[in-house]
């Protein structure tokens, strides 16, 4: 009977909400990709991702030993100033940052602290994380019961973690009823999830520790006799819309190309990136003037500062009551592509946009009378660098207008026109 409930529940999860799961699956919108991976000093060089193939999302890496290129990929070069990982205005390029196993501490410490920032900023500004235990661990405060926060960690994950103790086994993994794993994948119908790789990896009791409020268990170990055996040995953690979500593996999946070791990668995958953070909205424009969009990273002023390749930027308009025309005019750099959207949902991505304008050109011109309320709008910038392998195969290249990585130029201006009032004969005012 527990085993009919288990597939039952799984059957009606997937009814009702696998379907958009999977369509948002290539939903890169806003994004210049979906995945980069990190495979950097002191951890595993890994240069092909099975879960990201079979997802068919787009990805990148590192995958190197040289301390200097890292933190040139990562921190920022001539290039691009502001790192592989961030747009100019310090939000997340990629949807997702995988980080594979190896020494959490060594590869910490050899991002340097500009580096580790730059990895924080990511996941605060709503890009989502992923690890496999290195990567799990890095995520952390510390690990056990030490009270500093280690030099090395990011601290994202606010909590630390427990060291298992385990080398080289292989063990199960038990997906919880409650999952939301299963949102994604029915693991053979059981819950099950069998040998799977571990060395070294970390896990979450679930019988006591401050994390227990805010942390979501998506899978257990099934080890009996040993530590970690029923704790948490996948968890996934979010508390702020406008932040990524976190999902940390302690053991090893990663590597598997089939069956339900790859199941689980994708699910974790898919869990994070669903839970990419709010986009920013960079202000409320204002009837008669331009929102000049020309500040570098090096400015701090991300509400003023150029867009990047793919990226879009979001701004608010208020419509007095009785409503009015509204024309909104942008003005980019020659030789870029921009798109501009209106939308009164939400955010003016092009699929939920009312009115757009995605023709190729720097410039673009919406003229609509809109309802009274708020409306949003979006400035997408449709060029992109072309990325290719560098010969040695640790990492990408950009070629073609690499001016979009440090970000480009544009002006938004928005004018209002109301309509016209007229005396009737009562001498009252009425509305054309």
């Amino acid at each position: 009977m527990k085993l009919l409930s288990r597939q039952l529940l799984i059957i009606a999860l997937l009814l009702t909400v696998a379907t958009p799961a999977v369509a948002q699956q290539s939903a890169s919108t806003g994004f210049y990709k979906d995945l980069f991976m990190s495979g950097g000093v002191n951890l595993s060089s890994r240069k092909t991702l099975p879960a990201a193939e079979s997802l068919e999302l787009s990805y990148e890496y590192y995958a190197g030993k040289d301390v200097a290129l890292q933190n040139r990929l990562m921190a920022g070069n001539d290039q691009d100033t502001n790192g592989v990982l961030l747009y100019p205005d310090g939000a997340p390029r990629f949807r997702m940052l995988y980080v594979n196993g190896g020494s959490a501490t060594l590869h910490g410490k050899s991002l340097d602290l500009p580096g580790r920032q730059i990895l924080r900023q990511f996941y605060r500004a709503g890009g989502s994380y992923c690890g496999s235990c290195a990567g799990s661990f890095l995520s952390g405060r510390n690990v056990d019961a030490r009270d500093d926060r280690r030099l090395g960690y990011l601290h994202i994950f606010p909590y630390n973690t427990l060291n298992t103790g385990l080398k080289k086994e292989r063990l199960g993994h038990v997906i919880p009823d409650n999952s939301p794993l299963l949102t994604y994948r029915t693991f053979g119908g059981d819950g099950y999830v069998a040998d799977i790789y571990h060395n070294n990896g970390n896990w979450l009791s679930l019988k006591e520790g401050p994390h227990l409020e805010d942390t979501e268990v998506l899978a257990t170990y099934d080890s009996p006799g040993k530590k970690p055996h029923a704790g948490a040995a996948i968890w996934a953690y979010k508390i702020k819309p406008d932040e990524g979500r976190i999902v940390n593996i302690g053991s090893h999946p990663e590597g598997i190309s089939e069956g339900e070791r790859l199941e689980l990668t994708e699910a974790c995958f898919l869990y994070a990136l669903d839970g990419v953070g709010q986009p920013a909205i960079k202000g409320t424009l204002l009837d008669g003037e331009a929102w000049v969009m020309d500040k570098s990273t090096a400015d701090k002023d991300p509400a003023h500062t150029r867009i990047g390749d793919r990226q879009y930027h979001h701004f608010r308009l208020e419509v007095p009551a009785g409503g009015c025309r509204v024309t909104l005019s942008l003005a980019g750099e020659q030789g870029i592509d921009y798109s501009l959207y209106l939308s009164q949902t939400g955010s003016a991505f092009a699929a939920e946009a009312e009115f757009g304008d995605n023709s190729a050109g720097h410039r673009k011109t919406l003229v609509r009378r809109l309802a009274a309320g708020s409306w949003y709008v979006s400035v997408e910038c449709r060029s992109t660098v072309e990325a290719a392998q560098h010969p040695d195969e640790s990492h990408y290249v950009y070629s073609g207008d690499t001016r979009v990585l440090n970000g480009v130029r544009y002006q938004l201006r928005m004018d209002q026109k109301l309509r016209r009032s007229r005396r009737d004969d009562s001498g009252a005012s009425a509305q054309q």
